[in-house]
């Protein structure tokens, strides 16, 4: 295996699981207070990384913009984690490949980007897809006071579009990693002390071993570690190769809730996760979409 291959497969490996341990942490505490925790933890160790690399952790550009990134990157974080309160970790995990579609229709609307006929057929099978995941067997599940996990979850898709085409100009000026410290830092400083304020330190206390660890995996390796190794196999990989991992990642999610949540592997599952991947290549193809960075 390359070394750029490598880079590129351990976050792909941490994203993959990440949605399981995030249903694991949501069943005792709520999407804020995870999120908290996940920035209160994964700050440090981003700072530490940012040291050995010889950079500066202080942007000598684009502050401003830096903090409403870093209220965006809240906003993507909570919306995504309150859809899987009420929907599997394999549906997110397939319903987030869409995202790059979204990229490319903000970037039509607000950067008069191209987006051709044949990216509006790949949104319209991706959709499609998400709605085979929705309906599940059972035309129940297409009730909005039913499926409302799964709209959530792609509605987190358009705040992680906001995100990416306002990183587009930060990132010409701000080395991602720093960039991404920066966002943690000031988000951290604004929710860790709400959190502590309306959720008191008691309950972070008393949590199981098993939501501990998961916070950790979350904030240490998910956050932190992923995207700097990410960062680090963007810079060496093709745009080929970058496309692959999009498809990767879903599975890893499937089959890591299958064994580790009992979630099934249901025909419905099955046939919405490949109309949504066909979705994306088509999209991804003739549109030359990348997915530059990751949500988890």
């Amino acid at each position: 295996m390359r070394w750029s291959s490598f880079l590129l497969l351990l976050p792909v490996l941490f994203w993959g699981i990440s949605y399981i341990a995030i249903k694991v942490v949501l069943t005792e505490l709520e999407p804020v207070e995870m999120i908290a925790v996940r920035f209160l933890l994964a700050t440090p160790v981003l700072y530490v990384i940012l040291r050995l690399k010889g950079l500066s952790p202080i942007p000598r550009a684009m502050r401003g913009k830096l903090v409403i990134a870093a209220g965006v990157v809240f906003l993507h974080f909570w919306v995504m984690a309150t859809g899987m309160k009420e929907t599997s970790a394999s549906n997110t995990a397939w319903i987030l490949t869409t995202a790059p579609i979204f990229i490319a229709l903000l970037s039509w609307v607000y950067l008069k980007e191209p987006f051709t006929n044949r990216q509006w057929v790949g949104l319209l099978l991706a959709c499609s897809g998400v709605v085979f995941l929705t309906y599940n067997g059972n035309i129940a599940n297409l009730q909005w006071i039913n499926s409302r996990g799964d709209i959530i979850v792609l509605g987190s898709c358009v705040t992680w579009a906001f995100y990416t085409v306002g990183m587009r100009e930060i990132t010409t000026k701000v080395d991602p990693l720093i960039a991404t410290f920066c966002m943690t830092g000031i988000a951290g400083l604004v929710f860790v002390p709400y959190t502590l304020l309306t959720s008191g330190y008691e309950k972070f206390i008393s949590l199981k071993a098993m939501t501990l660890l998961s916070l950790i995996f979350l904030a240490v390796f998910c956050l932190a570690i992923a995207f700097w190794l990410w960062s680090e196999g963007l810079a060496r990989a093709t745009a080929a190769e970058v496309g692959v991992w999009l498809y990767v990642e879903p599975l890893i999610t499937v089959l890591g809730a299958w064994v580790l949540l009992g979630e099934p592997i249901t025909l419905w599952l099955a046939l919405g996760a490949a109309l949504i991947s066909l979705g994306v290549y088509v999209a991804e193809k003739y549109g030359r979409l990348l997915l530059q960075e990751h949500d988890a």
